[in-house]
Formats: C-alpha cells, structure tokens, sequence
C-alpha cells in the first residue's frame, strides 16, 4: 500500500509573521538572560490566538528550537481538545517536520547526535510512543474531516514509529494505532484490510471483539495523566519511565442515549512509554550512556586492581617498588577512564509530552447519527466514579457515522521544569 500523507506547509505552526518575529528576538537578544521580555509585536501575535492556548505559545516563543517539537506536541493536543483541528494538524505536522529535521547536516542536528552533548540539551524528537502519538492524533484529525485514506496512512505511519525504537527494529504493539488503520479502512469500505487490523489487534488483546461491520460510530475517551520520564543512575545517565501521578480514573463508561456501556480499554499509554515490541523496559541507556556505564565499570575496575596492587607493593620488597609504579600507571588509566565517562555529559533527557494521557478507551458501535447523545462517566478499578471530573468532548457527525472524543482532564494547563527563563510581557 502507497502511504499517503498530507504535506507540511510551514515550517512553524500557525503564523509566519509571529514565529518569524520570535526567530528575529531570539537571535537579537540570546540565550544568556534568565529573563527575556516578550517583545510587544509578538505580545500581540500571541493575543489573536485562542485564549486557551496562549501560555503554550508563550512558551513556544521563550524555549525556541531546542523545544520546537515539544511545545508543538501541546500545542496540538490543547488545540485539539478546543476544536480547533487546523491549528492542531499544523502543529504536529510541525513537530514531524523537525524530528526529521534532527538528522539533517545541520550544526543544531550536530549538536543534537553529539556523543559529548548532554541528552537534556539536545533538540527534543521524543520516544517512540510520543513520535507515534502525533501520528495518532493526526490520524484522527483526517478522520473528523472525512479523509480515510489519509487517516489509515497516519495511523500507519505510528505503527512504524512504535516498531523503530533506538535503531533496532521491534514488533509493533501499539494496538490502538492497529485497530484505529482497520477503522479507517472499514469507513473507506476496504473490509478486507479492516478484517486484517483487527486480527491483528486481536492477537495483542485476545478479549478485543471485532467491531460488526454496520458500526458507524466510534467512541474514544482518553483518561489519566501523561507517563513521566526520571534520570536514574550515576550521573544521572539512566532513562526511567513511571506512570503519571494524581488522578485515579482508569475506567470509562459511556452513556449513549440514556443507556450505559462500558468502553474497552485499548491501549495503555505507559506500558507503550516504558516497552519495546511488548518487552519491558527497565531503563533506557542511549548510545552514549551505554558508553558512560561501560567505560565507567572498566574505570572502576582497573582503579580496583591499581588499589590492590598498592597495597601489597610493601610485601614484596625490592620488586615492589616496580609493581607499585605499574599499579600507579593503571591507576591514572583508570581514572582517565572514569573521568572521560562521566564527563560526557550523558544526562537522560527527562523532557517529556505532559498533556498526553495515561489510558486510551474505545467502543464502537451502529447508530442513526441524527439522533444521538453520549457522555463519558470515568471509574477506577474499584468502580468508584469520579463525576468531579469535567469531561472536555468533541463530536463529529459526517455521512459515514459519528465520531465523539472525551478526556477527563484538561490538556491546556502545561508547565515545565526543565528551563529557568522568566517569561515577561511588561
């Protein structure tokens, strides 16, 4: 199958002019202050944009291309919880736009594959489940305006991402990315291909039951809070993965005129955050924090031996002063080598895409989109609801059936930790 794929207009995602003025302060003022005003013309740009999402586009001018991706990831995702699907497609088919922009001949990119270059300062392109999550978005992006083709092509295009992890190729497990291609292909009419999604997704989830055929609309809720990315480890070199905190809700109902169903658990975010091909990950070591531990542990070792030898050099008279000038000279060898590893700056890079959510729910089902109301009610595991919880929705009614988006909590309150610059419009 020809994967097709809508092409990316713009390098920035909504409007030249502001992003050029951000281009010309960042480069006019630098990185060096901890405080940077926001100058008033771009002040301004960010004022037109929907009122939701104007901290993101702070934050967007203030973090700059290190950020880029990052910050498009929210962008989007708030964009998209607003209704606002233009805006959110630009935003991710900008963050695609620069995760291929890494690997160009570019000294950013450079800097980016640089093996002495802390993982933390690099331009940020996301794990795989983040890299495939844009594709997920997007993917529903082209369904809500009816262009299927598309949509299957960008589910695909996630299930290759989820597949390619850390230059080593892994079966795919994303099953939502799965069953979304077969959802596709059966509003497309191609129900050989939806039959085959679903067999697919069937051997990853054997309690899956097929969607009938008739199904015209799909519910999706999204629950929880984002997985959270740790540096673990000497230096702070090893990559760990933890579900999200403060939220409870892992269940979902769906109320569909007045009558209550319970919607299927079909992927679990973290467990994509923190696997490969199904595998659990217990700490994610890139190519140079590989090279820190390995170099760190022969450091160590010969450093041992060195000590050892030392010590024993007195009890072996006249030759010893010839073993304890050896063992001197593979000390200073070893602490070469347990200098070189620690000062490679391998730090893990813990930046992480914070408004995604922990759970993905589905049903799916015949309807006369006419007529038809649903809500999302959410549970924990112990069946206690949460009707605290304001669900934000999106519902799309087309010829072809229904689709309708809930997430339990709000994807435009963003806050980062990882940088120091004081954001100021006064």
């Amino acid at each position: 199958m020809t994967l097709k794929r809508h092409p990316v207009k713009t390098f920035f995602i909504d409007n030249s002019k502001f992003f050029g003025l951000c281009l010309i302060c960042i480069l006019l003022t630098g990185c060096s202050s901890n405080v940077r005003k926001i100058p008033d013309q771009v002040q301004a740009e960010i004022n037109t944009m929907p009122a939701e999402l104007r901290e993101l586009y702070k934050l967007q001018f203030i973090e700059g291309e290190r950020n880029f991706v990052l910050n498009n990831m929210h962008i989007g995702v708030a964009a998209f919880e607003k209704g606002d699907f233009e805006l959110a497609k630009r935003a991710f088919e900008d963050a695609i736009l620069n995760i291929e922009y890494v690997y160009s001949d570019t000294e950013a990119s450079a800097k980016a594959r640089s093996l002495w270059h802390a993982e933390g300062a690099k331009t940020f392109k996301g794990e795989p489940y983040e890299r495939a999550s844009i594709y997920y978005y997007l993917g529903l992006i082209d369904l809500i305006q009816g262009d299927y083709e598309n949509a299957r092509a960008s589910f695909k295009s996630g299930v290759l991402q989820d597949a390619f992890a850390e230059e080593d190729q892994h079966q795919c497990d994303f099953a939502l990315l799965i069953f979304l291609q077969g959802w596709a292909s059966q509003l497309m009419g191609d129900e050989a291909f939806a039959i085959e999604a679903f067999k697919e997704v069937k051997k990853l989830r054997p309690d899956f039951q097929f969607p009938d055929l008739s199904h015209n609309t799909l519910l999706i809720a999204e629950t929880g809070r984002s997985p959270r990315k740790l540096a673990d480890g000497v230096g702070h070199s090893e990559l760990v993965y933890r579900r999200g905190k403060a939220f409870k809700e892992n269940r979902v109902k769906f109320r569909i005129n007045n009558l209550q169903t319970v919607a299927y658990p079909m992927e679990d975010i973290y467990f994509q955050s923190a696997s490969r091909g199904g595998r659990a990950v217990d700490k994610i070591l890139k190519g140079k924090a590989v090279f820190r531990e390995k170099s760190s542990h022969i450091g160590l070792t010969l450093s041992n031996i060195a000590n050892k030898a030392i010590l024993i050099s007195p009890l072996l008279g006249s030759a010893g002063g010839v073993a304890s000038m050896a063992s001197g000279g593979v000390a200073v060898l070893g602490a070469v080598a347990t200098f070189a590893a620690i000062h490679s700056n391998p730090h893990a890079d813990v930046r992480y895409w914070k408004n995604l959510s922990d759970t993905v729910h589905i049903h799916t089902f015949q309807s006369d989109t006419a007529n038809l109301a649903v809500s999302a009610e959410y549970f924990d595991r112990k069946g206690r609801g949460y009707p605290s919880l304001t669900s934000a929705k999106t519902q799309i009614k087309s010829d072809n059936g229904s689709f309708f988006w809930f997430r339990s909590r709000s994807s435009f309150n963003v806050k980062n930790k990882w940088h120091n610059i004081f954001i100021s419009n006064k």
